[in-house]
């Protein structure tokens, strides 16, 4: 019997580290500036928040779809193909 892959925890994990720490980076990028505040002035800030935002998506995307990643017909067993025990 093989090991259940990894891949879903990685995705998950990758998706708690960018729910939490996205906004973070956000509120750092926006109090950078001369301005602080919506909407930013500067191009690094749209930049930054574009990017934590596609990233967020990504992962989003990526959790809900995992299950297709590594899609495996169902194996179907037959009593008849099993080995006796009893002999």
């Amino acid at each position: 019997m093989s090991r259940p892959s990894r891949l879903p925890l990685v995705a998950l994990g990758l998706m708690t580290l960018v729910s939490f720490g996205g906004p973070i980076l956000i509120a750092v990028l926006l109090w950078g500036g001369p301005r602080s505040g919506w909407p930013p002035d500067r191009p690094v800030e749209w930049i930054g928040v574009g990017l934590v935002m596609t990233l967020f998506a990504t992962c989003f995307i990526a959790c809900l779809t995992v299950g297709w990643w590594r899609k495996q017909p169902p194996r179907i067993t037959n009593k008849l193909d099993e080995p006796d025990q009893d002999r």
